[in-house]
């Protein structure tokens, strides 16, 4: 029973001192990283304990907090199809990569260190013979130099162990695959923590139609519309605008003429801050064409009335949804429908739907 307690002991220590080495060592067959953002992150990491069991795969690390959970492990090299598989289930792919090693050349590296350790041997065998023979020298200096002859055959011999040691882990791990696998809580917004931020420089230019819900005659035109400039400095999105909303059909000089009309608003300045997200489950913004996505902005207005009546600016604000018509790595075209909301006293009469259609470009 004792025997039998020792023979499961050294077997599981075996096992760990082995799989260590192959880690540490990075002698594998196939090297394969992955990071998958999940909207199901506690779930599937419990999942993915549950699918290491399942099929066997070799657990060599495992680090986790409430927003990753990062697996060391090594399988099968067949198996990186079906890893594939599994992971799109969980969610967004952000990186899959798979290097594979030349086993064959270490393999043949280490078979040629062996065979010069032998030709090492063998000179100093022929040399241990030679001072057998030699009778000239004096005992003593053909003695010493045996020891050190007969020191370096041990030296070499350990090394060719220690190379067919390395030959046979080769051997053993040449169709396994380490995996480096992160698996990531997917947020809708920013929370200072996991938030990957991808800086870009997209300078462009947008044109908005605004339909006021409630004009009121005096005070608005039912819509306007104009050009504005539009900075995107992050992938996903954030950006800054910058522009002026002038009436469509603004009053000519004889309708001025009525003081009534000459207080009414003739146009909106506008700066404001924005952001984007994609949907997580219609593409998460991957495809070229028609990523959807909704948003907010927030900033400030400058009304001007037709009478250039100083004005008070005020806070506006606006929820969107928007469809990415086309995106490259140099151009991105979109539009958007909003809801625009000034926050003033006069709100009812200056807030109504923003339609919008934007071009930027990488700068």
């Amino acid at each position: 029973m004792i025997n039998k307690h020792l023979s499961i002991l050294f077997f599981f220590f075996f096992c760990g001192a082995t799989q260590g080495q192959y880690y540490n060592k990075g002698n594998y067959g196939t090297n394969k990283s992955v990071t998958v953002y999940s909207s199901k992150y506690t779930e599937h990491s419990l999942n993915f304990d549950l699918l290491i069991q399942k099929l066997e795969f070799k657990l060599l690390e495992k680090t986790a907090n409430l927003y990753q959970t990062h697996y060391v492990f090594h399988t099968e090299s067949s198996k990186s199809y079906m890893l594939d598989s599994i992971l799109r289930t969980y969610g967004y792919i952000t990186e899959s990569s798979m290097n594979k090693n030349n086993i064959d050349e270490k393999r043949k590296s280490y078979q040629n260190q062996i065979e010069s350790q032998q030709q090492n041997i063998e000179n100093a065998q022929y040399t241990l013979q030679q001072n057998a023979l030699d009778t000239i020298r004096s005992s003593e200096r053909i003695s010493n130099s045996n020891i050190q002859l007969q020191n370096n055959i041990r030296r070499y011999e350990q090394k060719i162990k220690e190379y067919e040691r390395e030959i046979e882990e080769l051997n053993q791990v040449k169709d396994l695959m380490l995996v480096n696998l992160y698996i990531k809580d997917e947020i809708s917004t920013p929370n200072g923590n996991n938030q990957n931020i991808t800086w870009v420089n997209m300078p462009g230019v947008s044109y908005s139609y605004l339909q006021i819900e409630n004009p009121k005659p005096g005070l608005t035109h039912e819509a306007y519309a104009g050009m504005n400039l539009k900075y995107l400095f992050t992938r996903g999105k954030s950006y800054i605008e910058l522009g002026v909303l002038k009436p469509l059909s603004p009053f000519s000089e004889e309708q001025l003429l009525d003081s009534s009309l000459s207080s009414t608003k003739n146009d909106f300045f506008l700066v404001q801050f924005g952001q984007d997200f994609y949907t997580r489950h219609f593409g998460r913004g991957r495809r070229k064409y028609l990523n959807l996505y909704s948003g907010y902005t927030v900033g400030a207005l400058i009304p001007n009335r037709y009478d250039d009546l100083p004005q008070k600016a005020s806070l506006v604000s606006s929820l969107n949804i928007g469809l990415e018509l086309f995106k490259s790595k140099h151009i991105l075209i979109d539009t958007k429908a909003a809801y625009f909301l000034p926050i003033n006293n006069e709100n009812r009469n200056t807030r109504g739907v923003m339609f919008t259609g934007a071009f930027n470009f990488v700068f």
